[in-house]
């Protein structure tokens, strides 16, 4: 299952990167291709979609008028597994205050 979904995500990636609007704006297409240098090289997809998220958000922040409906939607395919990420990272964080 998992290298499933890892083939999906690398899909999804190169998708979002190949497309028109994205390719018009070399920023985006730096933080997919680092994203998917980065799950190529330590198959974490948990990961690498909490980082690849935080950087989408990021970006949209500065740049809502011009930003590719391409990129909202690979935000929200990745969305659920960045949220898992964060959550285990918090709860192991939180660990030592609760016990």
């Amino acid at each position: 299952m998992s290298e499933d979904k890892l083939k999906t995500l690398m899909d999804q990636l190169s998708s979002s990167y190949s497309d028109e609007e994205v390719s018009r704006i070399p920023e985006l297409q730096t933080i997919i291709l680092e994203a998917a240098q980065e799950l190529d090289e330590t198959s974490d997809i948990k990961l690498v979609s909490t980082k690849l998220c935080n950087a989408i958000s990021f970006y949209y922040l500065s740049n809502k008028e011009q930003f590719p409906e391409a990129m909202i939607k690979l935000y929200y395919k990745l969305k659920s597994d960045a949220e898992t990420y964060k959550g285990i990272a918090m709860s192991s964080m939180m660990f030592p205050l609760w016990f």
